[in-house]
């Protein structure tokens, strides 16, 4: 049984979602790290 190559097409595009994510994404990291030096 053999299956056929057929490439994958991603899009590449960032929604308003996406961009939203990341930057909420990379505020809480930035939190945390600077919380975490404190401790330390």
């Amino acid at each position: 049984m053999q299956l056929k190559a057929e490439p994958h097409r991603l899009h590449n595009t960032l929604g308003n979602r996406h961009v939203t994510m990341i930057a909420i994404g990379g505020t809480i990291g930035t939190g945390l790290f600077l919380g975490s030096g404190m401790v330390v």
